[in-house]
C-alpha cells in the first residue's frame, strides 16, 4: 500500500509544468533588470508600435515581443520542463506470464513488477532536471537582456548614420558651391584649369561620401529589422531620435567589474549546469551498481488453485557497469566547470574593456565638443568677417566650413562610440555581456 501511494505521488508530480509556470519567473526577472514591464514572445501590440515613429524603448519592446530568437530561447524552457516531467515518473509495470503443461497438469505463472529505480536514484535525475531548468531560465533572461542591448546599440548606429547624412549633405553643398564658383571664375578667365579640376574632384568626392552615408542608413535599418524580426511591410517604420551630447561629468564605472560579476546571468546559468552535471554523474554511479530494481506481486495457478506472493526483479551489472555513461557524465561535469571558469574570466575582462571604451569615448567626445568644435566655429566666424572685409577669398571660407564639418564627423563618431559603450555597461550591470560566444 505504501509503495502504491508513493507511486501515485510521483506520478502526480510528473505533470509537465505549464507555460505560465515556466515563463513567469523569466518575465519577472527581465522586467526587474530592465526596470520596465515586458511581454516576452507576445506580439499583440507590435502593429500599433510600428505605426508610430520608433524610438529605442519602442524598438526594444518590439524585439522582446516579436523576435524569433527570443521565442526560440523561450522554447528551451518547454524542453527543460519536459525533462523535469520525464525525471519524475516511474518506469513501466512489467507483466510476465508463463504457461506450463505436463504430467497431466497445467500451470500458469503471472507476475506484475513495478520498476522502482525512480524512487531510489530518481532524486538525482530530478535535481539535474531542475538545475537544467534554472539554467534555461537564466539563459532565456540573458537572451532577452542581450537582445535589448543590441537593439539599443543598433538604434545608436542608425541615429549616427542619419546624422552623418546631414553632415555629408552639408559638406556636399559646400563643395558644390566651391566648384560652381570656381567654374564661373574660370569662365571669366580668372583661375586655372588645375584649380577647377581640384574643386570638381572635391565635389565628386563629397558626392560619393554622401551616397555612402545614405547607403549606411539603409544598412543600419536592416540591422534593426533583423533584431526586431521584421519583414515585408513591417520594415516601413520610421525612426525618431538622435544621439545625445555626453553628460557634464564622466560616468562612475569603478565598480563595474564587481557589479557585472554579481549580476551575471551567464555565471548563474553556468553554476546551474555544474549542479545538473554533478547530479547526473551521481545518478549514473548509482545505476552502475544497481541498474534495475522492481517490486510487485506474482501469482501461480495450478489447476485452478491460485497462489499469490511477492515478486522482485534485480538487475545485475554483470557485463555492463555503465562505464561509458559514467565517463560521459564525468566529462560533461568537467566541461561545465571549465566553461564556468572561462565565462568568469571573460566577463571580468569584458567589464574592464567596457570601462576603458566608455571613458575613452567620453573624454574624446567632451574634448571635441568643448575645444575642437568651438575653435573650428571661431575659424569660420573669423574667416567670414575677413571675407566680408575682402581680406580673404571665398574659397578660404569654404575650407573653414569644410573643416568644421569634419570636426562634426569626429564628434558624431565619438558620440556613437560613447553611447554604444554605455549600452554595454548597462548590459553588464543587468547581467549579460554582449560578446558572449553563444546564447546557449
Amino acid at each position: 500500500m505504501k509503495l502504491a501511494l508513493v507511486a501515485v505521488a510521483v506520478a502526480v508530480a510528473a505533470c509537465v509544468p505549464s507555460r505560465s509556470e515556466l515563463r513567469s519567473p523569466v518575465d519577472s526577472e527581465v522586467a526587474r533588470r530592465l526596470g520596465a514591464p515586458v511581454a516576452l514572445g507576445d506580439d499583440a501590440g507590435v502593429s500599433a508600435l510600428l505605426a508610430r515613429p520608433l524610438d529605442t524603448d519602442a524598438a526594444i519592446r518590439i524585439a522582446l515581443a516579436h523576435s524569433p530568437r527570443m521565442r526560440a530561447a523561450l522554447d528551451d524552457l518547454g524542453i527543460a520542463g519536459g525533462e523535469i516531467a520525464a525525471a519524475t515518473v516511474l518506469g513501466p509495470v512489467v507483466v510476465d506470464a508463463q504457461f506450463v503443461h505436463g504430467g497431466g497438469e497445467t500451470e500458469y505463472d503471472y507476475s506484475a513488477v513495478q520498476d522502482v529505480m525512480g524512487l531510489i536514484a530518481g532524486s538525482r535525475r530530478r535535481a539535474a532536471a531542475r538545475a537544467e531548468l534554472d539554467a534555461a531560465r537564466a539563459t532565456a533572461a540573458a537572451t532577452a537582456l542581450r537582445l535589448a542591448a543590441r537593439v539599443e546599440i543598433a538604434f545608436h548606429d542608425l541615429y549616427a548614420a542619419q546624422q552623418e547624412v546631414e553632415l555629408r549633405r552639408t559638406a556636399f553643398e559646400a563643395a558644390d558651391t566651391a566648384a560652381t564658383l570656381r567654374e564661373r571664375m574660370h569662365d571669366a578667365g580668372n583661375t586655372s584649369d588645375l584649380a577647377v579640376a581640384r574643386d570638381r574632384d572635391a565635389r565628386e568626392q563629397t558626392r560619393i561620401d554622401l551616397a555612402r552615408a545614405e547607403a549606411e542608413v539603409e544598412q543600419r535599418r536592416e540591422a534593426v529589422n533583423a533584431l526586431l524580426g521584421l519583414t515585408g511591410d513591417q520594415t516601413k517604420w520610421t525612426a525618431a531620435g538622435a544621439l545625445a551630447d555626453p553628460p557634464g561629468a564622466a560616468p562612475a564605472l569603478d565598480d563595474l567589474e564587481a557589479s557585472a560579476v554579481a549580476a551575471s546571468l551567464e555565471l548563474a546559468a553556468g553554476r546551474a549546469r555544474v549542479d545538473a552535471a554533478t547530479n547526473t554523474l551521481g545518478d549514473e554511479r548509482v545505476r552502475a551498481i544497481l541498474p534495475a530494481l522492481g517490486l510487485g506481486v506474482g501469482a501461480i495457478d495450478r489447476d485452478h488453485n491460485l497462489e499469490f506472493g511477492p515478486a522482485i526483479r534485480i538487475g545485475i551489472p554483470l557485463f555492463d557497469q555503465r562505464r561509458g555513461q559514467r565517463a560521459r557524465a564525468a566529462a560533461e561535469l568537467s566541461r561545465a566547470g571549465h566553461e564556468l571558469e572561462a565565462d568568469a574570466i571573460e566577463l571580468r575582462a569584458a567589464a574592464r574593456a567596457a570601462r576603458i571604451a566608455a571613458l575613452s569615448a567620453y573624454l574624446e567626445a567632451r574634448h571635441i565638443h568643448e575645444v575642437v568644435l568651438p575653435l573650428r566655429q571661431q575659424i569660420v566666424d573669423e574667416t567670414l568677417r575677413h571675407y566680408n572685409a575682402m581680406d580673404v577669398d571665398p574659397f578660404q571660407l569654404i575650407v573653414a566650413r569644410r573643416d568644421l564639418a569634419d570636426a562634426g564627423h569626429q564628434y558624431l563618431d565619438a558620440l556613437r562610440r560613447y553611447a554604444n559603450a554605455m549600452s554595454e555597461v548597462a548590459a553588464l550591470r543587468r547581467g549579460v555581456r554582449l560578446d558572449s560566444p553563444t546564447d546557449r
